[in-house]
């Protein structure tokens, strides 16, 4: 009970932090953005408790909290994350870190900590065109020089610590305050390039123009089954071969029967998550399905729907019609490669009968639709 008390608060908590958001970058930004103003807030409390600053860096420090987090609602629910940030960077390096150097001990406050932070977000978080990208980091060394040098001509311009004890503890917490703002800009990094790297890994396995699984991955799907598989497995096998394609190709264009590839496609995938199996696109206008748990009156109900799925779903030049060959794993013998054979000899065996329908491959037909629509 407690897990489950537990998981609703974090659920509670991270609806409330993200609103509507789904990528790691918007997640990012908007936990950057949500705990940046706290940091201005317990910065502004610190300094009023510790004399370092006078009041009105007090009031300023409020001040600017509420309106990064005014930035961090605006974002939440608009989900123009992206803007918001770079909105907040700015107005970070141009009005609240210059302001923090001048009333928080200039080059022997944390100023200079704070510039770093910022930079090693904007720089690393923030998408930018690479004359903005000049230009930024441009802006980290050029606005830092600019206080350095109007510190070192200007002394009596920034006001020095009380004592050593106070600068002592000044860059002690903000050290650690850093290092918390750091902890949570690399999380969003490091999930950021996780999500990149998995959907780049699952691009390579899928096939371009459907989507579905690409021959490789199909096989490999198919070489785990076989190092797991256990002697009372009932899986099935099946090969879908889309009807006089060709014709279709020089009657209707290439671009047509890309059409009718991707409409084929997700039916299919539609039709197979009902039976918790695995689409792909073995070459052409070839597909195959892996059901991992499967009776013939499962692979029966399977076809039909997918060809009633066909019927009730025509594209402009009428619709699909498909071959089929099935084989299940019975042999006690088992190989990938004799089972994609008794596949495929069922499949030509549903051409040679008439097309447009599919067998088992022992010859037991799933469903026969006597007239070739295409």
């Amino acid at each position: 009970m407690t897990s489950i008390k537990k998981q609703r608060s974090l659920t509670r908590l991270t609806q409330l932090l993200f609103g509507a958001a789904e990528t790691p970058e918007q997640r990012m930004h908007l936990t950057f953005l949500f705990f940046a103003p706290w940091g201005c807030y317990f910065s502004a409390v610190f300094n009023a408790a510790t004399g370092i600053t006078d009041t009105l860096y007090v009031a300023v420090l409020l001040s600017i909290g509420l309106v990064v987090h005014a930035l961090w609602f605006r974002a939440r629910r608009t989900l123009h994350t992206h803007g918001m940030a770079a909105l907040f960077c700015l107005l970070m390096l141009f009005v609240i870190l210059p302001l923090s150097w001048f009333y928080n001990e200039g080059a022997d406050g944390p100023t200079l900590l704070f510039f770093l932070l910022l930079a090693a977000y904007a720089l690393g978080a923030i998408v930018l065109r690479p004359w903005q990208r000049a230009a930024l980091i441009a802006s980290f060394v050029v606005v830092p020089t600019v206080l350095l040098v109007t510190g070192y001509r200007h002394p009596a311009w920034v006001p020095a610590y009380a004592a050593p004890q106070q600068r002592l503890l000044d860059l002690t917490v903000s050290y650690n305050f850093s290092i918390v703002l750091l902890l949570i800009l690399m999380g969003g990094y490091f999930r950021r390039f996780e999500n990149e790297h998995r959907d780049a890994r699952d691009s390579a396995r899928r096939d371009s123009l459907t989507g579905l699984l690409n021959h490789g991955a199909f096989h490999g799907v198919l070489d785990q089954y076989e190092l797991e598989r256990s002697p009372d497995n009932s899986a099935m096998l099946l090969t879908y071969d889309l009807d006089h394609f060709k014709q279709v190709n020089d009657s209707y264009g290439h671009a047509y029967g890309d059409e009718v590839l991707c409409h084929f496609s997700q039916l299919l995938n539609e039709t197979v998550a009902d039976y918790a199996g695995v689409a792909g696109r073995c070459g052409g206008e070839e597909f195959n399905l892996f059901i991992p748990y499967a009776t013939r009156d499962d692979i029966v109900a399977l076809d039909s729907r997918l060809r009633e799925r066909c019927m009730k779903q025509p594209l402009r030049h009428g619709p699909i019609c498909f071959s089929g060959g099935a084989a299940l794993d019975s042999a006690e013998t088992f190989s990938v490669d004799e089972w994609f054979a008794r596949s495929d000899t069922a499949l030509y065996a549903a051409k040679s009968a008439g097309r447009n329908r599919s067998l088992f491959d022992d010859g037991q037909p799933m469903a026969i639709v006597s007239t070739d629509r295409r």
